[in-house]
């Protein structure tokens, strides 16, 4: 048997062992767990109560709020991505970067940030109710428009990309035909320019519809009474009733894997994609001076909003603990809050436990990743659709139904954790995050494979260079860029993971997510804002040093 051979048939043994152990093998647990009743007996009772009480409503909301979502984060998206690429906005790099802010915000920060901001107790609703008088009840923040604010905030960001790269491909002999022709600004706009934008639309509109029903933190925090399918299956949980969670989750993951074979569907094949021949343009006179004055004057409007929720945390983490009870105007600034955190023995645990597990379930990605997209991309093996399709998978599941499979599966000793349970322990909050972003960085590790010219590996051999020289020598370097990127955001996915980690964690492995909540239910503001300020600064500096570590090494390169 060749080398070649041997080594791919490795390869494959380890992902498919993965595949098996911590993929398939949790869902089925899940799967068994739902028709499991009283007596540990086969039964049907958990998927009757779903048609039935809260848990009919809670799929209707669940729906519904996806729907709202996927339709306010699109208006808002198209609408900033078609100012930035027609109109003439000054400062222009500073304030798209800005717009992306809510992309690289770990989204328990972000929740966290509106409900000091905008919550009956929160900032804005004190600072009202001292300058003018105004009831501070009138500022109850809670419920479907707290959640569907959060959303908008957090979602619009795909759109805004997605858009923002089709509109750089939009062909401009179309637009300025449709001007010659008469038809004015909102006419192209529908019948030229729209009709470019829909496969980017649809793209955006399938990952914000799985995003916004596996979305945990914002309807946890701010639901109240209102259900929905995530919190239905913690609740569920928490009360021991894991057949009844088990139905639930294996209902939100038929859904979310629907909408993600429907975009694999669209993706492979290229549906409504628009050809043209003309050449794109960033900025043309589609507007005059005054539309320019008002979309600039939109964008630093909205800029300020986007930034509003993280100032109000750094704001809240420096004023004294319950100053919002008192005149807080007349507070001095202090770093009492910091001093608190860092004085106490316990401070470094949540840092260290969540910058360990995200090391960690890089690593496990990078590993299983690299060598499945290598596979899938280069090599001609059986199954690779297959193969492909099965890791995708936890990008269409739940991060609740990922801690939930785990739970299930792994309470007891087994083959795929060395015959020990690992429930309770550190490393089962790494395997969650690595299962959860596994399809980020396999995805961005086959687009960096399919871009290397395959003549230049053809080139290696021919001058007698190996497979695992051509390897090191040629590909990696290629595909270097691509997976550091999905390696990144793994990273920062992780490290303010809250939706599995609130169903996994113990006190000894609590998470910097875990902390900032539990401060929150201690009614410690300060000190939750303080906590959610330095994971966010240090999200934002690995962010900002690792971009330059790349971009010098792509530059070596």
């Amino acid at each position: 048997m060749k080398r070649s051979s041997l080594s791919n048939i490795l390869l494959t043994g380890i992902v498919i062992y993965f595949i098996a152990g911590y993929i398939l093998f949790p869902l089925y647990s899940v799967l068994k767990e739902s028709f499991t009743g009283e007596g540990h007996l086969f039964s049907f009772e958990a998927y009757k109560n779903l048609l039935t009480g809260s848990s009919a409503e809670a799929v209707i909301n669940s729906i519904l709020l996806s729907v709202l979502t996927v339709t306010g984060s699109g208006i808002t998206g198209v609408y900033f991505a078609y100012i930035f690429h027609y109109h003439r906005i000054p400062f222009r790099s500073f304030f798209s970067s800005l717009l992306l802010i809510p992309l690289a915000t770990p989204p328990l920060i972000g929740v966290v940030a509106f409900l000091f901001l905008l919550n009956e107790n929160g900032l804005l609703a004190k600072l009202l109710t001292m300058l003018f008088g105004m009831n501070a009840a009138m500022f109850r923040f809670d419920g479907w428009t707290a959640i569907i604010i959060i959303h908008i905030y957090s979602f619009y960001a795909m759109f805004y990309l997605f858009v923002s790269s089709a509109l750089k491909k939009t062909d401009m002999n179309l637009i300025d035909a449709s001007y010659s022709m008469g038809a004015g600004r909102s006419r192209t706009f529908i019948k030229v320019i729209l009709p470019q934008l829909i496969p980017s639309i649809i793209g955006a509109s399938l990952i914000t519809f799985m995003a916004s029903m596996a979305s945990f933190s914002a309807p946890f925090i701010f639901g109240g009474s209102v259900k929905f399918l995530s919190t239905e299956i913690y609740y569920a949980k928490i009360n021991g009733d894991n057949s009844f969670a088990s139905s639930l989750s294996v209902l939100l993951t038929v859904i979310s894997v629907i909408f993600l074979a429907m975009l694999r569907w669209y993706r492979s094949h290229k549906i409504l994609e628009v050809r043209y021949k003309g050449s794109p343009k960033t900025i043309n006179d589609l507007s005059n001076r005054s539309i320019n004055y008002f979309s600039t004057g939109m964008i630093m409007i909205f800029s300020f909003l986007i930034i509003l929720p993280v100032m109000t945390l750094l704001f809240m983490s420096l004023i004294p603990e319950g100053s919002l009870m008192r005149n807080f105007i007349k507070e001095p600034f202090t770093i009492a809050n910091y001093t608190k955190v860092f004085s106490d023995s316990q401070f470094f645990i949540p840092f260290r436990n969540s910058i360990e597990m995200s090391v960690i379930a890089v690593l496990i990605t990078l590993i299983i990743g690299v060598i499945s997209s290598y596979l899938i991309a280069k090599k001609k093996i059986r199954g690779k659709n297959l193969l492909e399709s099965i890791l995708s998978l936890p990008y269409g599941i739940p991060g609740t139904v990922i801690a939930l499979s785990l739970i299930l599966s792994f309470n007891t000793p087994t083959l795929f954790t060395a015959f020990i349970s690992i429930v309770g322990t550190f490393w089962i909050l790494p395997l969650a995050y690595a299962i959860r972003n596994l399809p980020v960085l396999t995805q961005s590790s086959i687009a960096g494979f399919n871009a290397i010219d395959p003549s230049l590996e053809e080139a290696s051999r021919t001058l007698g260079a190996s497979e695992i020289i051509t390897f090191r020598k040629i590909i990696v370097p290629l595909i270097f860029p691509s997976v550091f990127n999905g390696a990144l955001l793994v990273f920062i996915n992780s490290v303010g993971e809250f939706v599995s980690t609130v169903l996994l964690y113990s006190y000894s492995t609590k998470t910097i997510s875990v902390e900032i909540y539990s401060q929150i239910r201690m009614y410690n503001t300060g000190a939750a804002a303080a906590y959610g300020i330095l994971l966010f600064l240090m999200v934002m500096i690995i962010v900002y040093f690792s971009r330059r570590t790349m971009d010098k090494s792509v530059g070596v390169v």
